[in-house]
């Protein structure tokens, strides 16, 4: 049987190139997105449109990503592997000057929204007997760059978690692995980089991920662009 693969972020950048690689990888699909225009263009990209269970809501709605996992099981089973790739990065503003509300919104999307989406799948993958998360951070939990403190925090809080439950999951053959890309050249961004990765690289890059045999664990994997000298 086809192994059941989740994944948030999916209506633009590198989680729309995540679905389109994952579904010819034989994957079967559950996908979500903020914007339900852009997720439908995601899905218009897809062979198997009728059988990708898809919905577009904001991941800081608690009771929609509840509902979302529920329409998931329903529509698709079980689920073997998650991609948390849904993020946001809009608040340029030094460390002492970025108000709190601003910094805990960052926090809801970037770090609580993917703790709930493991939260929701790992029953499945303990009765399955193993299963795969994967968690797309960035570079930021690795160098430090001014005038993004908001975002830092929100993926390296993301990261620390990520980490503890690595070991806490590893005799339930859960594996825990993080992507942390470089610059990429994506919507994300307010003006185009096009020395930057491309979406595509990061994607497939995470597919490489998945693609391991049951004892290998690539936990961590830096993916930088060949201009980037942040490190």
């Amino acid at each position: 049987m086809t192994k059941h693969l989740v994944l948030t972020g999916a209506s633009s950048g590198i989680g729309r190139e995540l679905a389109v690689l994952a579904e010819k990888a034989g994957f079967r699909l559950s996908i979500c997105g903020r914007n339900a225009q852009k997720l439908a263009t995601t899905v218009e990209q897809l062979d198997n449109q009728a059988d990708t269970f898809n919905q577009a809501f904001c991941m800081t709605d608690e009771s929609a990503v509840a509902a979302f996992f529920k329409g998931v099981a329903q529509a698709n089973g079980p689920v073997d592997v998650l991609i948390n790739c849904a993020g946001l990065n809009n608040v340029r503003l030094p460390a002492d000057a970025t108000p709190i509300e601003q910094l805990d919104w960052l926090m809801r999307i970037n770090c609580y929204a993917p703790i709930e989406c493991m939260k929701a799948v790992i029953p499945d993958m303990k009765q399955l007997g193993g299963g795969t998360i994967v968690n797309v951070l960035s570079t930021v939990c690795l160098f430090s760059n001014p005038g993004i403190a908001a975002y830092t925090a929100s993926k390296a809080a993301l990261d620390a978690y990520t980490k503890v439950m690595r070991k806490e999951l590893a005799a339930e053959h859960i594996k825990l692995l993080s992507v942390y890309p470089g610059g990429v050249d994506t919507d994300f961004r307010e003006a185009s980089r096009p020395e930057y990765l491309t979406a595509k690289d990061v994607a497939e890059a995470i597919m490489t991920m998945l693609n391991t045999g049951p004892s290998a664990h690539i936990h961590e994997l830096v993916i930088r662009p060949e201009s980037e000298r942040n490190f």
